[in-house]
């Protein structure tokens, strides 16, 4: 055979192959045409075997039963509160979105509830709701993690937590850590109980859960107070400079999200990062420079909560709006 009438039986191969296969986008994986939809807590999973984390295996249907198994723990969070999704509908591969507005587009199983905004005057269809199927269908919808209020629908203006976005500048968690200890030090010298989470990145939340009553702006003012505190104490380690230029790698200590519209990622929520980690909450013994936040992820946090949840009694703690005078 000559080599001209072996590359005309490989360009024919070529095409016959090429009718045979269908057409699919570059950087994802081929499924299988027969591959059939999941049902999870009676929600029905579209395309439950999409693969949203390549290099750990991790699939949609993965992501969907852990959000199952951890409702319990995760839905008190999401009761009575506006919720905000931050969906990745491919997963590590492509982009994500974050969305507020389900106005435009019913789904079932996400009951919306009509908020006007008071800086637009658009009214906003959030999603309010503490069911598992509301869980499950947000996560059906690419919802990678959920984000929560300070409020609730009932009492928009009146935070019933006052929280810190522990961000280091260096990009270190062990940075945060630090900072958190330090921030426990000024809420304890005023009496005050904070709770702490990982962020699900390299930062660290710290919650203290209120009694309703004070409004976003006095709560975001005492925040920013016990900030500056925080800042003056360890000013090499530690800023509230709202410009990244001015933060010089520093951890900085974020109130801004102590106000109505602002939200955290919901304790307990996967984040869209390498290993799938977990915002997991901590006891404060935990809070360590040597702690590496990724090892609570979505295959390793549900051992950690067979035993006590370190915030198991946040919502038995509601406390006073801290002195900031002291």
């Amino acid at each position: 055979m000559t080599i001209l009438q072996k590359a005309g039986r490989s360009r024919r191969r070529l095409r016959a192959d090429a009718k045979a296969a269908p057409p699919r986008e570059p950087g994802h994986p081929r499924r299988e045409p027969t591959e059939k939809p999941a049902v999870v807590g009676a929600v029905t999973i579209s395309h439950p075997q999409k693969v949203w984390w390549p290099e750990d295996g991790i699939t949609k249907l993965d992501v969907v039963r852990y959000y199952a198994d951890i409702a319990p723990r995760l839905l008190p969070w999401m009761a009575d509160r506006p919720l905000t999704a931050e969906r990745c509908p491919d997963g590590m591969r492509g982009s994500c979105f974050f969305q507020k507005d389900f106005g435009s587009r019913r789904v079932p199983d996400l009951p919306t509830t009509p908020i006007r905004a008071a800086t637009t005057g658009r009214t906003v269809h959030y999603v309010v709701g503490d069911a598992r199927r509301t869980l499950l269908a947000l996560v059906n919808l690419g919802c990678i993690t959920i984000h929560v209020m300070n409020c609730r629908t009932a009492a928009l203006d009146q935070p019933d937590w006052l929280a810190f976005d522990l961000d280091p500048g260096s990009g270190l968690f062990a940075d945060a850590a630090k900072v958190g200890q330090l921030l426990r030090e000024v809420l304890e010298e005023r009496g005050v109980r904070g709770y702490p989470k990982t962020s699900g990145g390299r930062g660290l939340h710290v919650l203290i859960p209120l009694r309703r009553g004070p409004s976003q702006r006095e709560v975001r003012a005492t925040a920013q107070a016990l900030g500056q505190a925080v800042a003056e104490r360890a000013p090499r380690l530690a800023t509230v400079a709202m410009a990244k230029a001015d933060r010089r790698g520093r951890v900085f200590l974020d109130a801004l999200r102590n106000a109505f519209g602002q939200t955290i990622a919901a304790p307990y929520s996967v984040r869209r990062r390498p290993r799938a980690p977990v915002s997991t909450p901590l006891a404060w013994e935990e809070v360590d420079p040597r702690l590496d936040p990724a090892m609570f992820n979505i295959r390793t946090v549900e051992h950690r909560f067979v035993g006590r949840d370190p915030w198991a009694d946040i919502w038995q703690d509601r406390q006073r709006m801290p002195n900031v005078a002291a």
